[in-house]
């Protein structure tokens, strides 16, 4: 039955049609203290308002546009979570019993002494859109957190408050959705982890993904490749005025264009034939960025805009001075960063110097 909701859409998926075809809810403790690990004998029946909380509880927290792939080194059926998958899309039939084999893995992964005791919720969903198609999606949740609650209750002339633990439905733990599309290469996979303790547990360990090196990824790496390059050359070598003026054309390089060519990245960002040794500099840093990463080369793919966004918000574009001053620069007005402030040297101070021009300050 299909269920009206309220519509939660992001850059990468959308639920208003969605359905939860099935649901198994298990208990998992820490292995490395013995806990064990509590199987259900069957399915969770839903009723309506549980059906539309748990929604939003589970789907909720994929808000963003990076995707990974289940992998393994040297045979992909050897990753469990894959496996299992595989065999609950094709034969939805077999759910709930590969649903505990899932539980089983993760109980095996559950060895950090931090780990802690928690419900285990694996979903069969239905038409999620994923980048505008209808796709299937094993979706495998984890809660540990509990938190504290009030409950008020009338008896005779007084308010009774008991306190109760229980889930904040608005605070998933851990969470994936694995969808059922490019199966050959290890499934669209997208990943919540809120814990910053045992983050090798459950992308690593458990769930075993590697980031979907796509479109996505490429304008990623490419930006933070840049924020390495003007850090560890340009500022080094130059001064932060310069660091921070790359950064601004590079973020603007990444706004304008719709594809992403280093050739033309390095004559409108570096300076081209007027800048030959920064742009070899640029090439070689890229060529050791990119073979540390074991990544092919990043030479030409379409720009995700909404990535670009998420990333200038992590770019610093200031200059921090030693005498507490900070000198903050707009990296939507290029021309400001260099028409407006001057850098020198006073031999008499011995100390270096910035020159801001302006008409007015601004109230």
């Amino acid at each position: 039955m299909l269920y009206f909701r309220q519509q939660t859409k992001t850059p990468m998926i959308e639920i208003s049609e969605a359905q939860l075809a099935q649901l198994s809810v298990h208990t998992v403790g820490n292995k490395s203290k013995e806990e064990g690990y509590t199987s259900s004998a069957g399915l969770y029946e839903l009723d309506d308002e549980l059906e539309n909380i748990l929604f939003g509880y589970f789907l909720r927290p994929f808000k963003g546009d990076e995707t990974y792939k289940l992998s393994h080194d040297s045979d992909l059926n050897l990753n469990e979570i894959y496996s299992y998958c595989k065999v609950m899309f094709q034969e939805p039939e077999k759910f709930h019993l590969y649903s505990v084999n899932i539980l089983k893995h993760l109980y095996n992964q559950s060895e950090h002494p931090h780990i802690k005791r928690g419900e285990v919720y694996i979903v069969h969903f239905r038409d999620i859109i994923l980048e505008g198609e209808p796709v299937e999606a094993i979706g495998i949740f984890k809660s540990e957190k509990k938190d504290i609650f009030l409950r008020a209750r009338d008896k005779k002339n007084f308010v009774m408050l008991d306190v109760e633990q229980g889930i904040d439905v608005k605070k998933l733990d851990k969470g994936c959705l694995i969808f059922n599309t490019e199966e050959e290469s290890g499934y669209r996979v997208m990943v919540v982890d809120q814990n910053n303790y045992d983050t090798h547990y459950w992308m690593d360990h458990f769930l075993g993904v590697k980031p979907d090196k796509n479109e996505v990824f490429l304008t990623s790496n490419v930006i933070n490749l840049c924020k390495d390059f003007s850090k560890k050359v340009v500022a080094v070598e130059d001064n932060a005025q310069e660091e921070a003026l790359f950064m601004a054309k590079s973020v603007d390089y990444f706004q304008k264009n719709e594809q992403f060519d280093v050739e033309t990245f390095a004559e409108t960002v570096i300076g081209g034939e007027e800048a030959p040794a920064r742009v070899a500099q640029f090439q070689d840093f890229k060529n050791v960025y990119e073979k540390e990463r074991e990544l092919e080369p990043m030479d030409d793919f379409e720009i995700v805009p909404q990535t670009v966004v998420k990333e200038k918000r992590k770019i610093k574009n200031s200059i921090d001075l030693d005498t507490n001053i900070q000198i903050k620069m707009n990296f939507n007005d290029l021309e400001s960063g260099k028409r407006f402030i001057e850098r020198g040297y006073d031999p008499a101070k011995e100390m270096y110097y910035y020159k801001v021009y302006f008409n007015h300050e601004k109230k």
